[in-house]
């Protein structure tokens, strides 16, 4: 089988295509992650937005094992598995090679924490989740760096394109988780005192009614 994939499939298209795809998916992934803290995402467009997260990151996952196995079997590319799996070990492209190693392990991290979200807690679950960000940088860096890519205008703005969008993303997030904006009220304001002082008015407005009410009884 690995023969043949070898022999009749062109191997190092699919480890380009697989490579950009998998990066993709991962940014989308950790976009909508951040996206759902967003203080107007509440309730169903919250939920709908974990659910997709969950899903394309663990796509994300396939496409870099197809990359990943496919970096293995190319006869252009001879990798061992020591070289793949042991970050800064490869004879070529060490540095490259080594943060999409790495970044191949933050992402197997985030996702079983994902899964162990009921034992790990909110607090245990942010914590994994923080990894994303390191995950992603690894990723794009990984990308600029690789032979396919690095000459490419267009892939170049990608990586340009997508880094920043994270990184604007997470920021207009903080800012809006700090600043949720003033309360509107019409009229003027009222002081705890004055508010209680009306409150007694009224029951005292409530019982003259009352009493009048019978009196004409």
């Amino acid at each position: 089988m690995a023969q043949w994939i070898v022999d009749y499939l062109p191997t190092w298209n699919i480890i380009g295509i697989s490579g950009v795809l998998a990066y993709f998916l991962l940014f989308v992934g950790v976009f909508l992650g951040v996206a759902r803290r967003i203080p107007m995402a509440k309730g169903e467009p919250r939920a709908v937005m974990l659910h997709w997260r969950t899903r394309i990151i663990w796509l994300a996952f396939g496409v870099g094992m197809i990359h990943l196995f496919t970096l293995y079997l190319d006869h252009y590319s001879p990798f061992t598995w020591r070289e793949l799996l042991i970050p800064f070990t490869a004879s070529v492209h060490p540095v490259s090679l080594g943060l999409g190693t790495i970044a191949f392990y933050g992402l197997l991290i985030v996702l079983f924490s994902s899964g162990l979200r009921n034992k790990l807690g909110r607090k245990g679950c942010s914590t994994f989740r923080v990894l994303s960000y390191p995950t992603f940088a690894g990723l794009l860096i990984h990308g600029m760096l690789t032979e396919s890519s690095s000459g490419n205008v267009i892939m170049r703005l990608m990586y340009v394109f997508t880094g920043l969008s994270v990184i604007g993303i997470t920021i207009l997030c903080g800012l809006l988780r700090e600043h949720k904006g003033p309360q509107i009220t019409i009229g003027p304001k009222r002081s705890a005192s004055e508010s209680m002082t009306h409150h007694k008015w009224n029951e005292v407005y409530g019982l003259i009614g009352t009493a009048r009410q019978d009196h004409l009884k």
